[in-house]
């Protein structure tokens, strides 16, 4: 049975991932974790866990004692990033999984350089970090100011990539598929 901690993983990449992985593999289990009682995916498989991830304490005591994968789809906390981190060195994580941010939309520029740093910083671990590159997804109900942005064509130079693509290559480079 592989067993995967989603942190963050209420929203929109989050979703697909888990939606996908529910289908590749019949014995996964998922644990979701939010800040809020939010459970997006519904399945006897998905476990939604309530939780601030920036208490590694509180963090490590509520998911499961080994977790094959653990994937990062928050921002903006280092605390979050460190708690990951515990928690996949210390409970036999094949692979940390990222969502790290390349785009070069003016606008953006702060957003994409606290994603490399959070990437960087979780290369930092014993833990290989599979991550996929992405400069804005769309598609699978996507409805914001993005998605009417990459309609519009306003990014068309930045190669949007489509959500269900951006999960299939993270999960395949978590479990190295290649590799098989």
């Amino acid at each position: 049975m592989t067993t995967v901690v989603l942190v963050g993983g209420n929203g929109y990449i989050g979703r697909e991932i888990t939606q996908q992985w529910l289908e590749r593999d019949p014995k996964a289990e998922f644990y979701v974790t939010s800040r809020t009682d939010r459970h997006v995916v519904e399945d006897p498989r998905v476990h939604h866990v309530q939780v601030n991830p920036e208490d590694a304490a509180a963090f490590e005591q509520a998911l499961p004692e080994s977790a094959d994968y653990v994937v990062n789809l928050t921002y903006g906390s280092v605390a979050v990033l460190n708690s990951l981190r515990i928690y996949a060195e210390r409970h036999g994580a094949q692979a940390i999984g990222n969502i790290n941010a390349v785009a070069t939309t003016p606008g953006f520029e702060d957003f994409v350089a606290m994603k490399k740093a959070e990437l960087e910083y979780l290369r930092k671990s014993d833990v290989r970090v599979a991550n996929v590159d992405l400069t804005a997804a769309y598609g699978a109900g996507r409805d914001d100011e993005l998605a009417a942005r990459i309609k519009s064509g306003a990014l068309d130079d930045q190669s949007p990539v489509h959500v269900e693509i951006v999960a299939c290559l993270l999960i395949d480079r978590l479990l190295r598929e290649w590799a098989e």
